[in-house]
């Protein structure tokens, strides 16, 4: 009996000093020796921070999970934080349709306006400069501006644009006039075009735990294995096309249907879009995406439009396509971008195209 009180009490004394050997003492200002060295990861859980900034910290884990989380067995991060980025980029705007019941053809686009510079990232912010390669080489200053942002979870995804054009404009066809050859020179310049519209796309990726946006467009994610998505949400755009044909010889103007030389096309879309992406990855290095998203929804002319004040069907479509290279840090980028927004009614059928082409090498760090 003796011996048995003593073991017991040995065995009491074992455990009460393995408890006291595993008590970890908290470090409560790792997280400002991390932050000072840039080693600041919000996501460690055994992180101490005051009580001010613990709430913070709190919500930060919730919606980096409930926004941001991937299965990992389809898409990983890049373990880095910062891009650097050399960026190309060429944009074009096109015009075509048929013009009152004559049904009067007309087809024009812009000169290519093409932009180079360096781009640097942190998370979600960023900072760029371009310089006008047509200002540069060619010492043409066209007047068109293109401005985009951009914001993309693995749920969601926001993008908006605003974009001006009134540089001249190469005229292929009006009427039974046509030139069809895309030749330096060849078509008609017309002076008469300005172009103004802006707008936003809101999407939520409905199979966002295996399908990566950002892997194909942000660079900020690694897309392992082929997946793909339907895309819902909303588009909601203002367009104003304004063709002043008055300006043009009267040789070209003999070619329009009647006395009218004024058309605009200026109108708001409130639309719900659907759609659907696909990541495709050929090698662990290669990333082939294609993506369309038509929409559809209610049009609202103002009184300054070509039929006045009216509601129309909205019908407009947005696709895109990349091709990416990943070799370790270093990243690789092709991607072409278009939006066709169709103004149709019975008199009119209009379509105005933006279509981006840009190129894109960086480095994460």
């Amino acid at each position: 009996m003796r011996h048995s009180c003593s073991f017991i009490l040995l065995l009491i004394a074992l455990v009460a000093c393995a408890q006291e050997d595993s008590v970890v003492t908290v470090d409560r200002n790792r997280w400002k020796h991390d932050l000072l060295h840039a080693r600041l990861n919000l996501s460690d859980t055994t992180l101490y921070f005051p009580p001010a900034l613990d709430v913070g910290v709190k919500l930060y884990r919730w919606g980096d999970h409930t926004f941001n989380y991937y299965d990992s067995t389809y898409v990983v991060g890049t373990g880095k934080k910062w891009k650097v980025m050399l960026k190309n980029t060429n944009w074009i705007d096109t015009y075509a349709g048929r013009l009152t019941q004559a049904r009067t053809a007309i087809r024009m686009n812009s000169n290519v306006t093409s932009n180079f510079g360096l781009h640097l990232a942190y998370m979600a912010l960023s900072l760029e400069y371009m310089v006008d390669i047509n200002r540069l080489l060619g010492g043409k200053n066209l007047k068109n501006r293109h401005l985009e942002f951009s914001f993309t979870s693995s749920r969601i995804a926001i993008e908006t644009y605003y974009i001006k054009n009134s540089s001249n404009t190469n005229m292929h066809r009006l009427g039974d006039y046509h030139e069809w050859s895309f030749r330096k020179g060849a078509a008609y310049k017309f002076t008469g075009l300005k172009r103004e519209s802006y707008g936003v796309y809101g999407y939520y990726i409905f199979n966002h735990e295996h399908y990566a946006q950002a892997a194909a467009y942000c660079f900020s994610k690694i897309q392992r294995r082929s997946a793909g998505s339907f895309i819902g949400g909303i588009h909601l755009s203002r367009q104003d096309v304004n063709m002043d044909f008055s300006v043009m010889s009267e040789f070209m103007q003999s070619y329009l249907p009647d006395e009218r030389r004024n058309y605009r096309f200026k109108y708001r879309d409130f639309c719900l879009l659907l759609g659907y992406g696909y990541n495709w990855v050929p090698h662990r290095r290669w990333l082939f995406n294609i993506t369309a998203i038509p929409s559809l929804g209610y049009r609202h002319s103002f009184p300054t439009s070509i039929e006045g004040e009216k509601g129309l069907l909205s019908t407009n479509i947005r696709g895109k396509t990349a091709i990416i290279l990943n070799r370790g840090n270093y990243f690789y980028g092709l991607h072409l971008i278009g939006d066709a927004h169709w103004y149709h009614s019975r008199k009119y059928s209009f379509v105005n195209t933006n279509v981006d082409l840009n190129v894109t090498s960086g480095f994460r760090f």
